[in-house]
């Protein structure tokens, strides 16, 4: 599973302790059949660009629901939808599945596989992720943007990656802007 640069910038940053959080989050979750879906800067770094994060961001059906499981488990609850590991003092954000993450126009993807193996949003997911958070909050979401353009130039993706129609055409301005820049040098 583990981005092989990914984790070697894990460990040089001394940042182990996310992917031990990670794991046992979503280990916990499966163990109480709740599925959960990795996204944000982890699923940034296992998708190709190893860039520094310093919490865990989950996608879960109930937010609810899952508080309460990693609650009992120890975790201790935050004000909000985070939740914090007491031994490696981790954050875990839980986001709603179907849910929408402030004014972008995807809602998240809703996770429907259990497994105590974390799964990664892919590579389209992340992007379309990323991309619809910016959109929505173009003036505080520039991380984002500068994870999606990292993202594509790593991947090397083409104009016409199979996007969400609601962050084609930014995706698209995105990659036009990039190649514009590679010409010119």
């Amino acid at each position: 599973m583990s981005n092989l640069k990914a984790k070697l910038m894990r460990k040089v940053s001394n940042s182990t302790d996310i992917e031990k959080t990670m794991r046992s989050a979503v280990t916990i979750l499966a163990n109480a059949g709740i599925p959960s879906l990795v996204v944000g800067g982890y699923a940034v770094q296992e998708n190709g660009y190893p860039r520094f994060t310093i919490d865990v961001d989950l996608v879960v059906p109930s937010v609810q629901e899952a508080k309460d499981k990693l609650s009992i488990s120890g975790f201790r609850a935050n004000p909000g939808s985070s939740m914090t590991d007491r031994a490696s003092r981790v954050e875990v954000d839980l986001l709603p599945g179907g849910g929408s993450v402030g004014r972008g126009p995807l809602k998240l993807p809703m996770p429907t596989q259990v497994s105590k193996r974390p799964i990664i949003a892919s590579l389209q997911q992340i992007i379309e992720i990323k991309l619809s958070s910016y959109l929505g909050n173009p003036n505080t979401r520039q991380k984002d943007v500068a994870d999606v353009v990292e993202l594509m130039k790593v991947n090397n993706c083409p104009r016409d990656f199979l996007l969400a129609e609601e962050v084609r055409e930014e995706y698209q301005r995105l990659w036009d802007g990039l190649h514009e820049e590679q010409d010119e040098i």
